[in-house]
This record gives C-alpha cells, sequence and structure tokens, in this order.
C-alpha cells in the first residue's frame, strides 16, 4: 500500500497536506484558548480560514469526534476535499478532548495505523485587555510519530516556521520532508506488520529477573509506579530471588525467610526504630529507666553480618511516607553503594557496650540489599530529597507489566482449586478484566490533567473477585457485573480524588466510564 501517481501527484499531495496541517494547529489552538482566551484565539494564523466557517455554521468538531474507523463522526470529511492522501486510506483527526487539547491524545493520524502527528505546545501571557494579561497556549511545532512500540524510528519535528505553515506560499522543502517521515512510516508499518503487535511488556518471571540483576549491581532499589501494580508483593518476590528462595518455620508456624527484613514506614517512625535509640523498661528496682536498644534496620545488619557469604534484603515498604532524614541520619552515608563497609559513629555510639556487633562503629554490610517501594503520585513524594535519590536507583513498575496478575492460573482465589479456576476461565475474566484495565488507562494516559502516573494497576481488578460468587455458576455477565461494582466503589472514588478541584471533573469521569466500559461514543 504505497502511494501511486495516479492517485495524486507529488505537487497536490504536499499542497493538500500543508492545509491538513494548518487547519491541526488552528483547530488545536481554538480548543486550547476556547475557555479562557477565546477573543485573543480569533486572530491567531488560519482562525478566519479554518475555523470561523465551522464556527458559523455549527460544524466545528466536538468532543468525542474521531477519524478513526468504527467511530461514527469523520472529522476528515469536514475539511473535503484534502482526505485523500493515499489509496483508500484517509487522514484522520483525534481531537475528543474538547478544551483540553494539549494532552497527547489529540493528533492527526493515518487512517488504521498508529502513525500519528503530533503538537508540543507554549503557553505565552498576552495583552487581552490594558492591564490584563491571560496565559494562551500555542501550538509550538509538530512531530511525526510511530505509537507502534514494537517500531519506534526516532520523531522528527519541525516548528510552524520551518514547516512554512500560514505563510500563504507553497509547500517548501521542510514540509516535503515532513510528509515523506509522515508516509515512510505508514509504508514501513504495512510492509512489516499487517496488524499493530501489542505493547510489549514483561512476564512475572521476566521482571523478577531483570530486578535481581538490577539489585546486584546497585544495592539498592526503589520500586515506584501508579497504585495497585503489586510492588510489595514483586518486592518479596525479589527478595526470595536474591536470597535463594530459603524459608524457615517461625514460633507462630507460618514460614518465613529468616535473610529477608520487612518494614513498613509512616509518619510516626523514627531514627530509635529503624536504628537505635533509648527505650523504656522496668528496672530490677520497681523504676522507670531507659535503656539502648537496637532498631530493626541495625538488628537485621548484624545477622547480615554474621553470615558474609549469604545475601540479606531488607525491604521498606511506602518508603516516602516516612520523614527520611529524620528516620536515617548518618545512614544516609552508610548505605551508599560506594561505602558499603565503611564505619559512621551513630548518635549513640558512646553508649554502646562492648561486645555489640558494631561496638567499634556501624556499617551496613556488602551482603545486605535495600528494596523500597512507593507510590510516585502520592503527595509526601517531595520529601525524598536528590541526595537521598542518588543512593538508590529507580525503577518504574507500569501496570502493564503486571497485567498477568489477573491471569487467572495466578490469582490465589482458585490456588489448588480446579473448581474455581475452571467457573473463571470459563466466564472469560482474565480477558474482561485486562480489557478494561487497559481501557481505563488508555483514557487516564490520555488526560490533560492526569497522565500516565495516575493509571491504575491490575490489582484494583482483583477486586472484581470479591463481587463473585465462586462457589456457584460465573457468567460474563456476572463477571461484568462485579466489574461496574469496582468501578463504583473503588475506582470513580480514587479518579474523582486525583481530579479534585478541576471545573470539569464531572465530563472527564463521564469519559473515564466510557473508556472503562468499552463505549465508542
Amino acid at each position: 500500500m504505497t502511494l501511486t501517481e495516479e492517485q495524486l501527484t507529488e505537487e497536490k499531495t504536499l499542497e493538500n497536506f500543508k492545509h491538513i496541517l494548518e487547519y491541526l494547529v488552528a483547530a488545536l489552538e481554538w480548543l486550547g484558548n476556547k475557555d479562557h482566551a477565546e477573543a485573543y484565539a480569533r486572530q491567531f494564523p488560519g482562525h478566519a480560514v479554518y475555523i470561523q466557517p465551522r464556527l458559523d455554521d455549527g460544524t466545528m468538531p466536538r468532543a468525542d469526534q474521531k477519524g478513526f474507523g468504527g467511530y461514527k463522526s469523520k472529522i476528515q470529511g469536514s475539511i473535503a476535499p484534502w482526505k485523500a492522501l493515499a489509496d483508500d486510506h484517509s487522514v484522520c483527526f483525534k481531537l475528543d478532548q474538547w478544551g483540553r487539547p494539549m494532552t497527547k491524545g489529540n493528533f492527526l493520524g493515518w487512517y488504521r495505523t498508529w502513525v500519528n502527528i503530533k503538537a508540543n505546545w507554549v503557553n505565552i501571557k498576552v495583552n487581552v485587555e490594558p492591564g490584563i494579561t491571560q496565559d494562551t497556549h500555542r501550538v509550538r511545532s509538530l512531530y511525526v510519530c510511530h505509537e507502534h512500540y514494537a517500531l519506534a524510528p526516532d520523531d522528527i519535528t519541525m516548528t510552524l516556521e520551518e514547516l512554512g505553515l500560514f505563510d500563504g506560499q507553497g509547500p517548501n522543502d521542510n514540509l516535503k520532508r515532513f510528509w515523506q517521515e509522515f508516509k515512510y512510516q505508514y509504508d514501513h508499518y504495512y510492509d512489516h506488520y499487517e496488524e499493530p503487535a501489542a505493547p510489549a511488556q514483561y512476564s512475572a518471571d521476566d521482571l523478577v529477573k531483570q530486578l535481581t540483576d538490577l539489585t546486584l549491581c546497585n544495592k539498592n532499589v526503589v520500586l515506584t509506579g501508579a497504585p495497585g501494580t503489586g510492588k510489595t508483593y514483586l518486592a518479596k518476590q525479589l527478595a526470595q530471588a536474591l536470597t535463594g528462595g530459603q524459608v524457615a518455620q517461625a514460633q507462630d508456624g507460618k514460614q518465613n525467610n529468616p535473610f529477608v527484613g520487612f518494614v513498613q514506614f509512616h509518619p510516626s517512625y523514627d531514627y530509635t526504630d529503624f536504628v537505635e535509640g533509648l527505650r523504656p523498661e522496668n528496672q530490677t528496682n520497681g523504676q522507670l529507666g531507659f535503656a539502648l536498644q537496637d532498631g530493626t534496620f541495625k538488628e537485621f545488619c548484624a545477622k547480615a553480618k554474621e553470615d558474609p557469604e549469604q545475601p540479606f534484603v531488607f525491604i521498606i515498604d511506602e518508603i516516602n511516607r516516612g520523614e527520611l532524614s529524620k528516620i536515617f541520619g548518618e545512614l544516609f552515608f552508610a548505605i551508599d553503594p560506594d561505602y558499603r563497609g565503611t564505619k559512621v559513629t551513630t548518635q549513640y555510639q558512646t553508649l554502646i557496650q562492648e561486645g555489640d556487633a558494631f561496638a567499634d562503629g556501624f556499617y551496613v554490610p556488602k551482603n545486605v540489599y535495600i528494596i523500597a517501594t512507593m507510590n510516585d503520585i502520592d503527595r509526601s513524594v517531595e520529601s525524598i530529597d536528590f541526595a537521598f535519590r542518588r543512593r538508590f536507583t529507580w525503577f518504574e513498575v507500569k501496570p502493564k507489566d503486571r497485567i498477568s496478575m489477573l491471569e487467572v492460573a495466578n490469582l490465589k482465589a482458585v490456588k489448588d482449586n480446579a473448581d474455581r479456576k475452571a467457573k473463571l476461565e470459563q466466564a472469560n475474566f482474565t480477558a474482561l478484566c485486562q480489557g478494561y484495565c487497559q481501557r481505563l488507562n488508555q483514557a487516564i494516559s490520555d488526560e490533560h490533567y492526569l497522565g500516565a502516573a495516575y493509571e491504575v494497576g491490575p490489582a484494583y481488578f482483583l477486586k472484581t473477585l470479591n463481587y463473585l460468587e465462586l462457589d456457584n455458576e460465573v457468567t460474563e455477565v456476572d463477571v461484568k457485573a462485579a466489574l461496574e461494582k469496582v468501578w463504583r466503589y473503588h475506582l470513580d472514588p480514587l479518579l474523582s480524588e486525583y481530579l479534585r478541584g478541576k471545573h470539569d471533573i464531572t465530563s472527564i469521569i463521564s469519559s473515564f466510564r466510557k473508556a472503562y466500559e468499552g463505549q465508542t461514543k
């Protein structure tokens, strides 16, 4: 499927392409300024030619009008005869963020492919009235990109001036190059791929292996990412892999790994809990006194010191919920991978008794690995300063990397229960949950106010099991009904909290729900 001379001459193609780019810029800038700088937006280049006539006759595209096959509204139809550029395929617009076009979810694309042209924005203050300034959103440049994860050539970016848009002249050499890149990616796509492959994602085993190698190289790792991606569970899997998966029988009858330590930070947690400090105790004379006691991490390091050939892993869950400078103190130095084994003087060093494992100075043994977890959208994330960040390697756990959590074989609820497993498989549980999850996350990622950092992890969709009677028959209808309850009681409140204070929250949540349920309107 390539362009032919019979369909369009190169000159006519470039002329049409320039019109389309001008229309795209004019439409985006009009939408981007409609709420607060509408009067000024009418002065933008291209407004009089491309936008005002459609405002006058009521054909200006509105929300949810997209140009993909399968959607009702064909925006490119409003700019005929420029739409037909190749074969029976058409350039189409996706302008479904009415009033919020700065999101990368708005673009010009080639029908049936993921070859897109998107906009980079700049904010400029303008004097709309004497003494009154407003922010205006202007398109600074356009770039060609390929959304197919397995085939991602370098983007090509050009400013509007370089492309010669709105200059009243014919197509220039830069615009020709821009068109050739757009066309090349389209042709190359169809030369090599009949259908877009699914985005790359890690299997559970692959992810643990990658993180094992990363931790062995760097000593300290933070698993960060969206809520519900199973970071704590992943940290425990990683700890098992690093320590050889050994377990021992605890006094309470439960199995644990003696080489793995675990603590969850919170606002009240401090140095005395983590390293060492004076704790109250009853003395032999019946009086209350204070004695020096080791904290959780120091006790753990003492165990690791006794067995230097065995890896020890210390997990810190919700690390950003604690006041890190207060908790770590001089350990900021001691945990540095480059200074493992180097002794530091702790705050209570003068009180340490002879025979203590660290009587002559505390240090973090080289066989201790630290794995921390945190949600990077938590409001307390700013408490992690750059000095601390430098001592850790950061790995983002994305929802798509953990989508295998929803596979029936991985569900705790059906472990060793073949009957429940068969019921969920017959009810198409995995495909339904994964589809709902992926559609919602795509909508969240496209949302101007949020973005990919606010995507929800697959763990939220495990709550579907709370609303299923697994001892009875389970159908697709039952799973969909359970997913509706997950939306109502878990996802809707979460997303509403993310968007609290935004004036158009109702319409945004409505669009999220439509995406969640797979509605195309």
